[in-house]
């Protein structure tokens, strides 16, 4: 779409979009709008056309239409005009949870924290039966379906089902390839689900440094580590931008190392702005228990700070322990 608000043709769009994801995200985000506005005008035009009372009477039929177009129209250039989908959720709006990735060593971690909580989940998952059988569906208010990150948008929209927002947990591992398909495409697919979805909250995971080299941090030890594996962080990084430039209220959350000991062991929570935590020895901290990973992507359902942030965290032992209410301040 140009700037202008004419279609593009196919081959143009494609050619677009696979070099400017924020192209791609605004063009789904104004094509689900432009087809609920001309499903109005059409709605509003029939309504006019059956409702006349003297069908001989061109002139007031004609007037009527008029009027119910120009009212339309002002819908159809409002809904152009806003980012109605960027508008921030608040945790009433929020009763049912998709989470991507349910079965992983974060993903169910977040599933429990979500009931602890009182919200339904709906656990994606690539095997109910191995997930059942490693405790995933924790009560009546877990349903496990079945997803697959790498299948499409398409695919991913129906397992979401009835959900009001998404927390993706997932991470690809192994090789180039994986990264790739999982880390980066496969959220860009949540994404583009999400929109389909009219999901009002996406929160995804991703990982310190994977802005490092913007930030200035391309010698530092740990960006270089673990770039080395597939250029992971390089993956997360256009994922992160594609949900950024979505309309989605969104929040990442970038962790650094992650532990599966509990905090005790690791610490409190340290929380920073983008691009300021970077695990350097300088700094509190660079590990943190996935147990609070967790607890800090479903409290960004719940806290209006935490809309369209990052958040880096980190643990540190001395650090004294924060209120939920505080953790998303002074982003």
């Amino acid at each position: 779409m140009t700037s202008s608000g004419l279609l593009l043709p196919s081959s143009s769009t494609r050619q677009i979009h696979a070099f400017n994801p924020q192209a791609r995200a605004g063009f789904l985000r104004c094509r689900h709008r432009r087809s609920y506005a001309s499903q109005c005008i059409q709605r509003s035009v029939e309504n006019v056309s059956e409702g006349t009372g003297n069908k001989g009477d061109s002139t007031q039929l004609s007037f009527q239409r008029r009027e119910a177009l120009l009212s339309t129209s002002a819908l159809t250039a409002a809904l152009f005009l806003s980012d109605l989908s960027s508008l921030p959720a608040t945790a009433a709006d929020i009763k049912t949870v998709f989470v991507a990735g349910a079965s992983g060593s974060t993903g169910i971690r977040v599933v429990r924290e979500l009931r602890k909580r009182g919200f339904t989940v709906r656990a994606a998952v690539r095997d109910v039966e191995k997930a059942r059988e490693k405790g995933v569906q924790v009560d009546g208010g877990v349903e496990l379906v079945t997803a697959d990150v790498t299948q499409g948008a398409d695919s991913l929209a129906a397992a979401m089902g009835n959900a009001d927002a998404v927390i993706s947990a997932i991470g690809g591992s192994g090789d180039a390839n994986t990264y790739h398909a999982v880390d980066n495409e496969g959220n860009v697919a949540l994404v583009d689900a999400a929109l389909k979805k009219n999901i009002r909250k996406f929160v995804l995971m991703s990982s310190l440094l994977t802005n490092g080299k913007e930030a200035g941090q391309s010698l530092n030890p740990g960006y270089i580590f673990l770039n080395l594996f597939g250029n992971v962080l390089n993956e997360k990084l256009v994922s992160e931008k594609y949900l950024r430039a979505s309309g989605l209220d969104y929040t990442i959350v970038r962790p650094g190392g992650l532990k599966k000991t509990p905090p005790s062991e690791v610490g409190n929570l340290v929380t920073g702005k983008e691009d300021t935590l970077f695990g350097l020895p300088t700094q509190r901290g660079k590990d943190i228990s996935r147990d609070t990973v967790a607890e800090v992507l479903v409290e960004a359902l719940r806290q209006p700070g935490a809309s369209n942030k990052v958040v880096e965290v980190v643990a540190a032992k001395d650090e004294p322990e924060r209120p939920s209410s505080e953790w998303f301040s002074n982003l």
